[in-house]
């Protein structure tokens, strides 16, 4: 199922990278999300091209029911952004990829970082959601897809919380 989401971010394009690539975002998004536990590994540098990858443990109990009957009471989720080095602008092009692990669910996408006036950025994401599961697939994308639209907006949240703490 089809998913685009426009995220409002209260930092500077080079400094919305930078942030990705501290691995102390992933605290804070933890926190943010209510998450049990947050590992973030980092590849590259924040001035080119790197890799981000978050692992987050979250409960469920905000997952719609025909969700959490295959996930429980917490869920495993494995976030990889592959971001481009800048261009001219400070923009950045870039993938996303969601896994939850031990669950047949994923989203993919592409990603696009970009200026959006001083101090301020626009995070695009444009990708699909596809649970593998027999005869109900299609239901568990639909009532999934709102929920992930949630998740995704609290990035705001923690995009300013990130930039109050100065870094």
């Amino acid at each position: 199922m089809h998913l685009t989401e426009t995220l409002h971010l209260p930092v500077s394009a080079p400094d919305a990278a930078r942030m990705y690539a501290d691995p102390g975002y992933a605290q804070l998004r933890r926190r943010e999300l209510d998450a049990q536990e947050a590992d973030s590994r980092i590849s590259g540098p924040p001035e080119g091209a790197f890799t981000a990858t978050t692992t987050l443990r979250m409960p469920t109990e905000q997952v719609p029911d025909i969700v959490r009957r295959f996930v429980g009471q917490s869920v495993q989720v494995r976030e990889t952004q592959e971001w481009s080095a800048p261009e001219a602008d400070g923009s950045r092009r870039g993938t996303i990829r969601f896994e939850v692990i031990g669950a047949p669910a994923t989203m993919t996408g592409r990603t696009r970082l970009v200026p959006a006036g001083d101090g301020a950025s626009r995070l695009e994401i444009d990708g699909d959601l596809v649970a593998k599961v027999p005869l109900i697939g299609r239901k568990i994308e639909q009532t999934a897809v709102p929920y992930i639209g949630q998740v995704l907006r609290r990035e705001e949240r923690s995009a300013a919380a990130w930039a109050a703490q100065g870094r």
